[in-house]
C-alpha cells in the first residue's frame, strides 16, 4: 500500500509540473507571436517589392536588436520595353541593417528594375519633352541620361504593332489578327495555346522535327524558332546548329510560296542574323539573301496582278471582252480566297454539319406499308409517263422561248451582286496586302544589313533591287516606305544605281512621301539630297514641283538643315536661280543671316544666299527695306568673309551700284585696317565693281592714302595672287576717272604693273586686267603720251598680239589702234606687225621656199637681215593695197578698211578704238558669265 500511494504521489507531481510546463510554454508563444508576425509579414511585403527586400545574413539577428535601416541604389542601363511602351530602369540597390550607428548588422546588395510605362506616349508626342519628364520625376535616372532616354522614348513613338515573341513573325501567325492573337479565345474563354507557348532552346530538335511535318506544323515550327532567334543570346547556339539552319532554308526554297507566314518567319530568323555582321556568313553560305529577291518580286508581280484584277472588277471594261475579263477576274478571286483559306487558323473554321441520311424512318414506324406506298407511287408514275411525252412537243416551242428569255435576264449583270462580291474580294485583298507588307519589310530589311558588303550590293543591283524598291514606293504602309526610302538613299551614292534610277523616273514618286509624318519627310530629303548631285535629276525636281515645297521647309528646324544643301544644289544652275523669286527663299535666307547670333554664318545658308545673289532680281530682293545696310553692318562687324563675299556679287549688278556709294569709305578704310586677307580680297572686289562715273577715285587714294599699299602689293611674290588680280581689278576700274589716271602714272604704278606683267606672264587672268589697266590709261589724251614714252608698254602690247587667248589679243588690238593713231612711229611698226600677224601662214610658207630655192642654188646662206624679212618694208606697207574687198576697197594688214589714204585709217581706227571702253571677261566673271536669266 505505501508503495502504491508512493507511486500514485509521484505520478500526480509529474502530472503538475506537466501542466504547469505546458501552461508556460503557451503564454510565452502567445506574448512572442504578434512581434514575430509582424516581422515576417515586414520581410515579405519587402521582398514582393523588390527595392526594400534584403537578403538574410549569415548572422542570426533578432527583430528587436535592429534600430534602423539604410538603404541607397546605384543607376545603371535603361533599355526599351520589349512589348509595351515603356521603358526598363536596370539599378542596383544596396541596403544596411543597423544596432548601433556605424555597426552595421547586415548588408546585402541587390540588382533590381523598375518599369516606367509612357502612358501618354502617341504619334503626336514629343520625344524631348516626355524625357524631362521622366528623367525630373524618376529619382534612379540621372540627368545625364537625358540624351539616351530621348532616343529611347523615340525608338518607342515610331515601334508599331509590338507583339510577343509567339506573334513577332506576323500578326497572322497562326491565323489570327494582331488583335485576336492578344485577346481571349471566344470559345473557351482561355489563352490561346499558341500564344501561351513558350519556346526554350532546349527543344530545338522538336522544333526542326516541326518543320518536316505539314504547313500548320511548318509555321508552328518556324515560330518557335523565331522566338529563340529573337534572342541575341541565342544567334551564337543556333549558328553552330547546322541542322536548323538547313531545315529552315530548305523549307523556304521549297514552300515560300504556299504561305506567307511560313516566309515571314523564317525570313524573319534570317534577319536576325543580319542584324549582327558576325552573323552574315550564315545569309551568304544559304544563299538566302538571292532567295529574299526572289521571293520578293514574286510578290510584288502578284500584288500587281491581283490589283489590275480587282480594277477590272470595279472598272468593268468593253463588251466584247467582258467574258474573258470575266473568266480572268472570277479565277483571281478564287486564288485569292484559296490564299486566305490557307492562313485562316482552325478556331475561324466554321462547324462542319452532319449531313442527313436519305432514307428516313416514317412516322408510324411500319417499314412494311412504306415500301407498299413507295410502289404504288411508283405505278402512278409510270402512269403518268404517258400523258407527259404527248404533252412534250406542245410544250418544247413555249419551253425554248422562256429559256432564251430567262438566259437574257442572267447575263444582265446585277449591281447589287457585283458591288457585295467587290466589296468582299476587296477586304480580302487588304487584309493579304497588309500580310505582304510584313513580309516585304522583312525580306527589304535583310538586304539593307547585308548590303554592307559592297559585293553583295552589287549582285543586288543586277538582280533588280532598285526597280523592286521603286515598285514598292507605291504601298501605302509608313514602316515599310521609310525602310524602302532608306535603302534607295544608301543605293543612290553609287552612280550606276543613282542612273538606273533616274531612268526609272524616281523623282515623280517622292512628292507624296513629302505629305506624310516628319521621319519619312526626313528620309526622302536625304535621298533628295544625295539625288540633287546629278544635274538632270534636280530638272525633273523643278519640273515636279520640288522648289515651292522645299523652300517651306527652311523654316523646319528638323529639315532645315537638309532642305539649305538641297537648295544650295538647286541654285547652281543658272536657269533656276531665277525661279527662287517666285518663292519666299530670299526673303527668308536674308532674314535668317540677319538674325543668326553666331559670329559665324551658317556655311550652308550663306553658301545658297551667295548663288542667289548673282540672279539680279534675288539681289534687290535681298537689298530690300535696308537690308543692305544690315549685310555690311554685320559683315564689318565680325569681318565674316562669306558675307562680305555675298555683298560683293550683289555689287556685280549694274542697276544696284548705287546703293554702295555710302559704303565706299568704309570698305577703303578697312584696306588699311584689316589684316584678314581674304575678306580684304572681298573688299577690293567690291570697290572693283563700282565702276561709277561720279565717283572720284582719285580723292579717295588721296585720302586714304592707298598709294603705298598698292604699290606694296603689286610686288611680285609678296602676296597671293588673289589679293594681287583684286588690286589690279580694282586699278582698272579707278584708271577710268582721267585724274586718277594721272595719280597713277605719277606715282609709277604703271612701272610696277609692267614688272608684275613679266613676272605674271604665264597667267592669262593676270595679264588680261594688267592690259585692260593700260587700255584705261590710253584712253585719256594727258596719260597716253606718258604711256607711250615713258614706259615700255607698246613694245610688250605687240608681243601679245600674237597671244592664244582671244580676249588679251582683243584688249591688244584696241590698246594698238591708240598708240598708232597718236605716234607715227609705232604706227608702221604695228601695222607691219599686224600684216605678219594676219598673213603668218604665207609668210612662213615664202620663207620655207625662198630657203629650200637659195640652198639649190647658192648653197647654205646666213640671214642677217634682223626682225624684217628683205622683201617686205613698211614703205612698201604704206603703198600697196593688200586686200581687194568686195565693195572695192583695200584693207591693211590690221584688218581696218584704207580709205583716203592715212586719215581714213585713222578715222577707222580711232572709231574702233573708242567702241569698246568696258571690261573684259575675267576670271570671275567668265564661271558667272550666264547668272542673269531673263524671265
Amino acid at each position: 500500500m505505501l508503495v502504491a500511494s508512493i507511486f500514485h504521489w509521484l505520478a500526480g507531481l509529474a502530472l503538475f509540473l506537466f501542466t504547469v510546463h505546458y501552461l508556460y510554454y503557451i503564454v510565452t508563444a502567445l506574448r512572442s507571436s504578434p512581434s514575430t508576425s509582424t516581422t515576417r509579414s515586414r520581410s515579405r511585403s519587402r521582398s514582393s517589392r523588390g527595392p526594400a527586400g534584403v537578403g538574410p545574413g549569415p548572422v542570426p539577428m533578432q527583430s528587436e536588436d535592429a534600430k534602423y535601416i539604410k538603404k541607397r541604389w546605384k543607376g545603371g542601363t535603361i533599355e526599351p520595353h520589349p512589348t509595351e511602351k515603356a521603358l526598363i530602369v536596370n539599378y542596383k540597390l544596396e541596403a544596411a541593417v543597423f544596432g548601433e550607428p556605424g555597426d552595421p548588422m547586415l548588408e546585402d546588395k541587390k540588382d533590381c528594375q523598375r518599369i516606367i510605362r509612357l502612358k501618354s506616349l502617341n504619334a503626336k508626342t514629343d520625344p524631348a519633352v516626355l524625357a524631362r519628364e521622366v528623367v525630373d520625376k524618376c529619382d534612379l535616372i540621372h540627368k545625364s541620361q537625358l540624351s539616351d532616354i530621348e532616343q529611347i522614348i523615340y525608338y518607342l513613338k515610331n515601334r508599331k504593332n509590338v507583339e510577343t515573341p509567339s506573334t513577332a513573325s506576323s500578326t497572322a501567325s497562326g491565323g489570327t489578327s494582331a488583335g485576336g492573337q492578344r485577346a481571349v479565345s471566344r470559345t473557351s474563354g482561355k489563352v490561346s495555346p499558341q500564344e501561351a507557348e513558350k519556346a526554350s532552346i532546349r527543344n530545338i530538335d522538336e522544333y526542326i522535327e516541326l518543320l518536316y511535318e505539314d504547313l500548320p506544323e511548318k509555321i508552328k515550327g518556324s515560330r518557335l524558332i523565331l522566338q529563340l532567334a529573337r534572342d541575341p543570346d541565342n544567334l551564337g547556339e543556333l549558328e553552330k546548329n547546322e541542322a536548323v539552319l538547313s531545315a529552315l532554308s530548305r523549307v523556304l526554297r521549297e514552300d515560300w510560296r504556299r504561305s506567307l507566314d511560313l516566309s515571314t518567319n523564317i525570313i524573319y530568323i534570317f534577319f536576325c542574323f543580319s542584324t549582327y555582321t558576325n552573323f552574315h556568313s550564315v545569309i551568304v553560305n544559304y544563299k538566302i539573301g538571292s532567295l529574299c529577291m526572289d521571293v520578293i518580286d514574286y510578290e510584288l508581280r502578284r500584288y500587281d496582278q491581283m490589283k489590275t484584277d480587282l480594277d477590272a472588277r470595279k472598272g468593268g471594261g468593253d463588251k466584247s471582252a467582258g467574258k474573258e475579263k470575266e473568266k480572268e477576274v472570277n479565277k483571281s478571286a478564287e486564288y485569292l480566297d484559296t490564299i486566305i483559306d490557307q492562313e485562316k487558323p482552325k478556331e475561324m473554321e466554321p462547324p462542319r454539319r452532319r449531313i442527313p441520311e436519305l432514307k428516313q424512318r416514317p412516322k408510324s414506324g411500319n417499314w412494311a406499308s412504306y415500301h407498299g406506298n413507295m410502289s404504288s407511287s411508283l405505278v402512278k408514275a409510270h402512269t403518268m409517263n404517258n400523258s407527259y411525252h404527248e404533252q412534250l412537243n406542245k410544250e418544247t416551242t413555249a419551253s425554248n422561248d422562256s429559256l432564251n428569255n430567262q438566259a437574257q435576264e442572267s447575263e444582265k449583270p446585277d449591281p447589287k451582286k457585283q458591288k457585295d462580291d467587290y466589296d468582299k474580294i476587296n477586304k480580302q485583298f487588304k487584309i493579304f496586302a497588309k500580310k505582304q507588307e510584313q513580309l516585304l519589310r522583312v525580306a527589304f530589311y535583310l538586304l539593307l544589313n547585308i548590303a554592307e558588303n559592297v559585293k553583295l550590293e552589287e549582285k543586288m543591283r543586277k538582280k533588280n533591287i532598285v526597280k523592286m524598291l521603286l515598285k514598292a514606293l507605291e504601298r501605302q504602309n509608313f514602316d515599310l516606305l521609310v525602310l524602302v526610302v532608306t535603302f534607295l538613299k544608301k543605293l543612290s551614292i553609287v552612280r550606276d544605281n543613282k542612273d538606273e534610277m533616274y531612268e526609272l523616273n524616281i523623282v515623280e514618286k517622292l512628292p507624296r512621301l513629302l505629305q506624310s509624318q516628319k521621319d519619312l519627310v526626313q528620309v526622302t530629303l536625304k535621298l533628295l539630297f544625295n539625288l540633287s548631285f546629278d544635274a538632270r535629276l534636280r530638272a525633273k525636281m523643278i519640273r515636279v514641283g520640288f522648289l515651292p515645297k522645299l523652300v517651306t521647309f527652311l523654316s523646319d528646324d528638323k529639315h532645315h538643315e537638309i532642305v539649305t544643301k538641297i537648295l544650295y544644289h538647286m541654285s547652281l544652275d543658272d536657269k533656276i536661280k531665277s525661279m527662287f523669286t517666285y518663292t519666299d527663299c530670299v526673303p527668308v535666307v536674308t532674314d535668317m543671316l540677319l538674325l543668326n547670333l553666331n559670329q559665324k554664318s551658317d556655311p550652308d545658308l550663306i553658301a545658297l544666299g551667295i548663288n542667289l545673289a548673282l540672279n539680279k532680281r534675288n539681289a534687290a530682293m535681298m537689298i530690300e527695306n535696308n537690308r543692305l545696310h544690315n549685310l555690311m553692318s554685320r559683315a564689318f562687324k565680325f569681318q565674316d568673309t562669306l558675307m562680305m563675299k555675298l555683298i560683293r556679287n550683289i555689287s556685280l549688278h549694274d542697276s544696284l551700284r548705287m546703293h554702295f556709294v555710302d559704303f565706299v569709305g568704309d570698305l577703303s578704310k578697312i584696306l588699311t585696317e584689316c589684316d584678314d586677307e581674304e575678306f580684304t580680297v572681298e573688299c577690293l572686289g567690291i570697290l572693283g565693281n563700282l565702276a561709277l562715273p561720279d565717283l572720284d577715285y582719285s580723292q579717295i587714294i588721296h585720302n586714304f592714302n592707298l598709294i603705298p599699299l598698292i604699290r606694296n602689293m603689286l610686288v611680285p611674290g609678296k602676296y597671293k595672287d588673289d589679293m594681287v588680280l583684286e588690286t589690279v581689278v580694282f586699278l582698272g576700274t579707278c584708271a577710268s576717272d582721267e585724274s586718277c589716271a594721272m595719280l597713277l602714272c605719277k606715282a609709277d604704278v604703271i612701272l610696277s604693273l609692267i614688272e608684275l606683267l613679266k613676272a605674271k606672264q604665264e597667267d592669262d587672268e593676270m595679264v588680261l586686267q594688267i592690259v585692260f589697266v593700260f587700255q584705261q590709261v590710253l584712253r585719256n589724251e594727258s596719260t597716253r603720251v606718258y604711256m607711250i614714252k615713258e614706259t615700255e608698254s607698246p613694245a610688250y602690247l605687240i608681243d601679245l598680239m600674237h597671244d592664244k587667248n582671244t580676249e588679251i589679243r582683243k584688249v591688244c588690238d584696241f590698246c594698238l589702234d591708240i598708240i598708232a593713231i597718236t605716234d607715227n612711229e609705232w604706227a608702221s611698226r604695228i601695222k607691219l606687225e599686224k600684216f605678219r600677224n594676219h598673213n603668218s601662214q604665207w609668210l612662213s610658207m615664202v620663207e620655207t621656199q625662198e630657203e629650200t630655192d637659195d640652198i639649190q642654188d647658192y648653197g647654205p646662206m646666213d640671214d642677217d637681215d634682223g626682225d624684217l624679212p628683205a622683201y617686205l618694208t613698211s614703205d612698201y606697207l604704206d603703198q600697196c593695197m593688200l586686200y581687194q574687198s568686195s565693195g572695192g576697197e583695200s584693207v591693211n594688214g590690221g584688218g581696218t578698211r584704207d580709205g583716203d589714204g592715212d586719215g581714213g585709217e585713222s578715222q577707222n581706227r580711232s572709231t574702233s578704238a573708242m567702241s569698246n571702253y568696258s571690261r573684259p571677261m575675267s576670271r570671275y566673271s567668265r564661271d558667272l558669265e550666264d547668272f542673269e536669266v531673263i524671265t
